[in-house]
C-alpha cells in the first residue's frame, strides 16, 4: 500500500485487479425475458412523493411519464412497455427506507412514445437547459443531483470538468461508456461548455486509461473547446473537491461554482447529448456487477427499475450463502438487507463480496485517519465525541464536512469502522437541528 504525494490521497491496494474483472469484457445486454417486471419508486431520492401521472391498472410505454419530482420539477420515465399491476413496498437505497413502488408488468413489446423532440443546432442556452430538465437527467456518478440546476442562470464559470475518474474499486461503467460512446461524450462536452460560457471543458480520467485516450484523440480536433487531462491513480480523486484542486489548483467553501467550475459525470454528459441532439431519454443503465460473491462478473445494461435479484440470477447467482451486497462500490456504499432493491439512474454498481469476519482492535491514536482525510477533518476525534454523546463537540469538529468516502476506515490499522461513527455523528447533528426547528415552530405557534 503506497501513499501518493499529499494528504487526502491514497493508492488503493488491488484496485487494478478488481477493475480487470469487468473492464476487459463486453457489456452484456440482459435479455428482455429476464425482466418480467420493473419497479419504479413513487418518491424521489429524498423520499419526497412524486406528483403521479399514472395509477394501478394503467397501460404504459417506454417514455411514459410516471410522475414529476416535486422538489426539482423533473419527470420520472417508464423504461419498459406494459401494465401497472400493483404497488409494493420496497427498500429505497437512497431514501434509506421502504417506499411505495409501482410494479410494471413487462409486455416485452418495447413500445415507445416520443418524450422529447430534438433541438436544432441554433437552440439557445435556455432551451437546452429546459431540454435537460425535461429529459429528467441527474448526476450519474452517484450523487443523482438534477443536472439542469447547475446550468440554470449560470454565471462566472470558466471551466467545466467531466469526471471519468471512477476511483472506487470494481466499478468500470464510466470506463466502458467512454470507450463505446466517445462521439456522444465529446458532443455533450461541447454542449455543456456552450451553455455555461466556459473557456474550456476538461474530460478527466486516470492515466492508465490509454485506450480511452487514444480513441478520444482520434476525433478531438473537431471539438476545440474540449481538452483531455489525466490524473493519478488515487482515492478519492473522483471527489469533485479533490478533482478541482488537482486540475485547477483552486479551492472553495461550499460549491464548485465558487471556484468558477461546474463538475459533471461523463455518463451524464453522454445523456445530455442524447437528449439535446436526438430527443432521447434515459431508460437503461450500465451497471458493474462484481466481487467474489457473484458467479459471473460483468457490466450489464438493464432497464431502470430492475431488481438486483434479477441481475444476479442472470449472472449465475451467488457463490456463497453468506455475502455482503453493496449498491455501489465498496468504499462508499452501505450493505443492503436483501437483493430486492432496484436499479436507479445514479446506480453504477453492485458489489457482492463473500462475508469476512473483521475483528476491531482498540484505537492506536496513530492519526492515520486524520492524515489521509480528504475533507481535512479529524475522524477519530469525531468517533470519540459520538461515543461520549457530545453533540457540541461533534459540531465543533465539522463532522458535516465528511463526504463518507470510507478512507478513514480503510486506512485504520485497528480495523475500526471510523466512517460509520462519523455518519452517526452527522445523523445526530441532523436530528438536533430538526428538534430545534420543531421547538421554534411550537414556540411561534403559542404566540
Amino acid at each position: 500500500m503506497s501513499i501518493i504525494s499529499s494528504r487526502g490521497y491514497l493508492h488503493l491496494k488491488g484496485i487494478k485487479e478488481s477493475k480487470h474483472l469487468t473492464s476487459d469484457k463486453e457489456v452484456l445486454e440482459i435479455s428482455n425475458e429476464a425482466i418480467a417486471k420493473i419497479y419504479i419508486p413513487e418518491v424521489g431520492p429524498n423520499a419526497v412523493p412524486l406528483t403521479l401521472n399514472v395509477k394501478v391498472g394503467d397501460e404504459v410505454k417506454v417514455g411514459s411519464v410516471i410522475g414529476i419530482r416535486t422538489d426539482f420539477n423533473i419527470p420520472v420515465y417508464c423504461s419498459v412497455s406494459g401494465k401497472i399491476i400493483a404497488e409494493e413496498m420496497l427498500f429505497h437505497a437512497v431514501a434509506g427506507r421502504p417506499v411505495k413502488h409501482f410494479v410494471i408488468e413487462n409486455d416485452f413489446k418495447d413500445e415507445k412514445i416520443k418524450a422529447l423532440e430534438p433541438l436544432g443546432e441554433d437552440a439557445s442556452a435556455e432551451e437546452i437547459v429546459e431540454q435537460i430538465r425535461k429529459a429528467g437527467i441527474v448526476g450519474l456518478g452517484g450523487a443523482g443531483f438534477p443536472t439542469y440546476i447547475k446550468y440554470r442562470g449560470v454565471k462566472d464559470i470558466d471551466t467545466v470538468i467531466l469526471n471519468g475518474v471512477e476511483c472506487e474499486p470494481f466499478l468500470t461503467t464510466d470506463y466502458k461508456e467512454m470507450q463505446e460512446k466517445r462521439e456522444l461524450l465529446l458532443k455533450g462536452a461541447t454542449i455543456l461548455g456552450r451553455i455555461s460560457n466556459a473557456k474550456e471543458v476538461i474530460i478527466a480520467f486516470k492515466a492508465d486509461k490509454v485506450d480511452v485516450m487514444a480513441k478520444l484523440n482520434e476525433i478531438i480536433a473537431d471539438y476545440p473547446l474540449v481538452k483531455i487531462k489525466t490524473v493519478k491513480d488515487a482515492y478519492p480523486m473522483g471527489w469533485e473537491r479533490t478533482l478541482i484542486k488537482e486540475l485547477t489548483s483552486r479551492e472553495y467553501d461550499r460549491l464548485p461554482s465558487e471556484a468558477h467550475v461546474i463538475v459533471n459525470n461523463v455518463q451524464t454528459t453522454i445523456e445530455v447529448a442524447r437528449a439535446v441532439l436526438y430527443g432521447e431519454i434515459m431508460t437503461h443503465k450500465v451497471v458493474t456487477v462484481s466481487g467474489d460473491g457473484v458467479t459471473k462478473q460483468s457490466n450489464v445494461r438493464v432497464p431502470i427499475g430492475t431488481k438486483v435479484s434479477s441481475i444476479v440470477e442472470f449472472l449465475g447467482g451467488y457463490t456463497d450463502e453468506n455475502v455482503a451486497l453493496l449498491l455501489g462500490g465498496p468504499m462508499t456504499s452501505k450493505g443492503q438487507m436483501n437483493d430486492g432493491v432496484v436499479i436507479l439512474p445514479n446506480c453504477n454498481g453492485i458489489t457482492i463480496l463473500k462475508h469476512r469476519a473483521i475483528k476491531s482492535l482498540p484505537c492506536l491514536r496513530c492519526g492515520a485517519c486524520v492524515e489521509h482525510c480528504p475533507a481535512g477533518i479529524q475522524p477519530v476525534e469525531i468517533k470519540i465525541a459520538v461515543e461520549s454523546k457530545n453533540i457540541d463537540r461533534i459540531a465543533s469538529l465539522n463532522a458535516m464536512s465528511c463526504v463518507e468516502c470510507g478512507l478513514c476506515s480503510y486506512i485504520c490499522p485497528s480495523k475500526i469502522d471510523v466512517t460509520e461513527f462519523v455518519k452517526k455523528g452527522k445523523l445526530q447533528l441532523r436530528l438536533q437541528e430538526q428538534k430545534k426547528l420543531a421547538q421554534q415552530k411550537a414556540a411561534e405557534a403559542k404566540k
